[in-house]
């Protein structure tokens, strides 16, 4: 679509616009383009410049018939922005969203990707078979990636590359989207506009992330590169300590709430050997493990066994004390951070049921204390929260 096209559409547009008529998402692309446009914003200037005042008195006719014109331009304007809005603009923004450009270094070994969104559409080149290192450059992320990476864990590029790209995608916009709308406090807002950064480096298993004053975030993942949403919910949090506040609400947000979970896709696991199976699926969990929901019954059902066997019995997320882990950078609590990462992931989703995501982010982004984000006192909490989890998933 020619730049001289969405000009007449911006402008079949204006009528609307001007009388605040339309969507959240159309005044959006509309204002963009007024920024850029110094002819439609002449015309809009014009449209939605006050009329002179007339010094003789004007006849109610007149007056009548400058209503029910302006209100029929209105109604046009309405009619034509519908049938634009489901045709040529709406065509036109998703083309810009999802059409990315591709383009390789054979010197380098090097694959750059430019775009935004619409990653499921890539077609790689042949080259991509030759290709060890990858540059994603989105609107909403920076990707460097070490290629050979997905083959370590057996993947095929072709088919999993572009699928990872997209839900790496919608995981960052659905956790934004999120946290402004059941989060909405002022620091929340400016850390979630932030640019992200991505490195999977070749042969490091160090995690790290770094939200200093500015518009980015730098998140190193090594070659766990199914950790980021952890890492980029952790960041966000931007705290020098994390405890099982910390962790549990980046394991609730971004595996029981975020639908494009990337461990959902890539850990095969054998649940059925493992020792908390039955509880999971007396909690009503799915054996296929499909879905955020089923993520949630699978950390319940983890802490009913850690609440009734003890622990160190499993991994050092299922079962190790959460100050054992490798994100833990605070210190010791007492009852607190012996919980293990998934029972503290459970405990927060409970807490976020009870009590509201609301209060639940002010007390994990450190803006409170949990007696006053609670009203009430940790033992009393976790006592009702543990109380809840020996019912709910003892098998029958």
């Amino acid at each position: 679509m020619t730049e001289n096209t969405s000009c007449e559409m911006i402008r079949d547009l204006l009528p609307l616009y001007v009388e605040h008529l339309t969507s959240p998402e159309t005044e959006k692309a509309i204002k963009a383009h007024l920024a850029e446009c110094a002819a439609c914003r002449e015309a809009y200037e014009e449209m939605a410049a006050p009329e002179p005042v007339r010094s003789e008195p004007i006849p109610e006719v007149d007056g009548l018939k400058k209503v029910k014109k302006r209100r029929g331009l209105v109604i046009a304007a309405a009619a034509l922005a519908v049938a634009l809005i489901a045709g040529g603009l709406f065509i036109w923004f998703q083309a810009k969203k999802n059409a990315p450009t591709q383009s390789y270094d054979a010197d380098t070994k090097t694959l750059v990707i430019c775009g935004t969104g619409g990653y499921d559409q890539i077609k790689l080149p042949a080259e991509a078979n030759e290709a060890k290192n990858l540059e994603v450059q989105d609107d909403n992320y920076h990707l460097s990636l070490f290629l050979p990476v997905f083959q370590a864990y057996g993947s095929e590029l072709n088919s999993y590359l572009p699928a990872y790209l997209e839900r790496t995608d919608r995981s960052l916009q659905f956790l934004r989207d999120y946290l402004r709308t059941h989060a909405p406090s002022q620091d929340i807002r400016q850390q979630v506009e932030k640019t992200v950064e991505f490195t999977i480096r070749k042969n490091s298993y160090e995690y790290s992330y770094d939200n200093a004053e500015g518009d980015r975030i730098v998140i190193e993942m090594g070659r766990f590169y199914w950790h980021r949403e952890e890492l980029y919910l952790l960041s966000l949090m931007n705290t020098k300590n994390v405890n099982w506040q910390q962790l549990g609400f980046a394991w609730y947000l971004g595996s029981c709430v975020d639908p494009y979970y990337e461990q959902l896709y890539t850990e095969e696991t054998d649940w059925e050997e493992q020792p908390y199976y039955r509880n999971y699926l007396q909690g009503g969990g799915n054996p296929e493990l499909k879905t955020p929901k089923d993520y949630k019954i699978l950390v319940d059902a983890v802490s009913y066994t850690c609440l009734t066997k003890g622990m160190h019995w499993g991994t050092a997320y299922e079962s190790n004390p959460v100050y054992e882990t490798a994100f833990f950078r605070g210190r010791p609590a007492g009852k607190a951070n012996e919980m293990s990462v998934c029972m503290a992931t459970s405990f927060i989703a409970w807490l976020s049921e009870q009590y509201g995501f609301d209060k639940v982010s002010a007390f994990c982004f450190d803006a409170a204390s949990f007696d006053e984000a609670f009203g009430t006192d940790f033992d009393s909490a976790y006592k009702s929260w543990s109380d809840w989890i020996l019912a709910a998933y003892a098998v029958s």
